[in-house]
């Protein structure tokens, strides 16, 4: 358990250390309450940001599509990859979120 927390820590040290998440304040983190940290990853090719039913496809081999729209241009940007599991009754579900750059995507997963 101890290194698992260590390992964590390290995760998210290293995430949040780097330019590209420096614009984050922790209040943004507040739509991330329950997630948990998947997968680290990059965007396939060049990222022109989210828009609705936009496809997206990682490197990993996930795609998803956004459920929001956001302009930004990088190339081959990093993503974090999080999920949340919903729970209505007997039925379950993964709820997905996305950090690329510095911004959250609210995204359905596809792939």
């Amino acid at each position: 358990m101890k290194l698992k927390n260590t390992l964590i820590a390290v995760v998210l040290i290293s995430i949040f250390s780097t330019t590209a998440f420096a614009r984050l304040k922790a209040r943004d983190f507040r739509k991330l309450v329950g997630y948990t940290i998947v997968e680290m990853t990059n965007v396939s090719d060049e990222f022109e940001g989210a828009d609705f039913d936009k496809p997206v496809a990682l490197d990993n081999g996930m795609v998803f599509r956004f459920n929001t729209y956001n302009y930004t241009y990088s190339y081959r940007p990093d993503v974090v990859v999080l999920a949340k599991k919903i729970t209505l009754g007997k039925e379950s579900a993964l709820t997905w979120k996305l950090i690329i750059e510095d911004e959250i995507y609210d995204v359905t997963r596809v792939k």
